[in-house]
């Protein structure tokens, strides 16, 4: 390292503030330290440049960006040759997240098995319990709940001993709660939930304040709780997070209806439905009209399902296509149409 480096900064330490920030989802504070610390990237050492360039990465995919995340893989992968094993961890770690954000889950998941074979060079508790975090994430996508579960675990134990990382921690017990949705243990859904939503308030976290208030959401609509639901609900459509605003409004516009509150719930969707369409979501546009169909327009109730389900099927879209069919299924079982029941019930348990 340069002189003039280390007179003006000290990048190691730089580093580690930087991966701090990055890692606790501080936007604001990570990018001012970026700033600073590429201004010397010329005068790096190759192995303050790989650590550079994979933190980097993670900066980029923080801020899902995915463009500059891959570039700077393909960057640091140039130095391929001058890695160590701490280096491997991280760089198929970086690959993995990239492969994540762009919801290729089993690339992400073989991504992660690499970068465990590296896992005990690491001598900091908290990555690997964020490691954990990261695959817990990504068998939950992948609908592998058990292990989901385990992971999640291993990285709430690592994760619980220390406070200035309580917000990963929060993510791993919000990540928990959904666990236990799945698995209908309602009970502790909401303990983990809870836990995670009065963590994410005393941090400030905007984004998963919402995310956490929209899950609870999600464990009252799935406890048939929809009054208890539209308090979550709604206090997640307040912080205007876009990534998850049609689902917010599709699961509140239904809530609305399953409690007779008849004009709220198509004004949500008549919201949620012009939204899907100039964000041209062709997928929540289908989900938005078989919602309608089920509660207003009975008449094209059916053919709307059967094609909407059709729709999902072309696109690998499992989950709608098992909740879907599932749903359809038991409305032809109460009419008595039983070979049409057993098509569609056939149709879920394939997914």
């Amino acid at each position: 390292m340069g002189q003039n480096i280390s007179k003006q900064v000290d990048i190691s330490a730089e580093m580690d503030n930087w991966s701090i920030s990055i890692r606790l989802d501080k936007r604001e504070a990570a990018t001012s330290i970026y700033e600073r610390l590429k201004r010397f990237m010329n005068d790096y050492t190759t192995e303050t440049l790989i650590n550079f360039l994979l933190l980097e990465s993670r900066f980029y995919l923080m801020h899902k960006d995915t463009v500059n995340g891959a570039n700077s893989i393909d960057k640091a992968k140039a130095y391929l040759p001058h890695f160590n094993d701490t280096h491997r961890h991280y760089f198929h770690l970086a690959e993995g997240i990239l492969f994540y954000n762009e919801t290729h889950y089993p690339e992400a998941l073989n991504c992660f098995e690499k970068a465990e074979k590296y896992l005990s060079h690491l001598d900091d508790p908290v990555e690997i319990g964020e490691f954990h975090l990261r695959q817990a994430m990504t068998y939950f996508n992948l609908d592998i709940t058990t292990l989901s579960v385990l992971h999640a675990e291993r990285a709430i134990e690592a994760l619980k001993p220390y406070k200035t990382f309580e917000f990963l921690l929060a993510h791993a017990e919000m990540l928990q709660g959904l666990n236990y949705v799945d698995l209908r243990n309602f009970e502790r859904a909401e303990e983990y939930l809870h836990s995670a939503l009065t963590t994410f308030k005393r941090v400030g976290n905007n984004n998963f304040i919402a995310s956490t208030n929209l899950n609870l959401g999600v464990l009252y609509v799935k406890s048939d709780l929809p009054a208890a639901a539209i308090r979550y609900l709604e206090e997640a459509l307040k912080h205007n997070q876009a990534r998850i605003r049609l689902k917010i409004l599709y699961l509140l516009a239904d809530c609305y209806w399953k409690t007779d509150q008849t004009s709220k719930a198509l004004e949500t969707y008549t919201n949620g439905f012009n939204e899907s369409i100039e964000k041209d979501d062709l997928a929540k546009k289908w989900e938005f009209a078989m919602l309608h169909k089920k509660y207003v327009d009975r008449i094209n109730f059916e053919s709307v399902w059967q094609e909407g389900i059709e729709y999902f099927r072309r696109i690998n879209d499992f989950y709608n296509v098992k909740r879907f069919s599932t749903e359809l299924a038991e409305y032809y079982t109460e009419h008595s149409q039983y070979e049409l029941a057993t098509k569609y019930y056939s149709m879920a348990l394939l997914q």
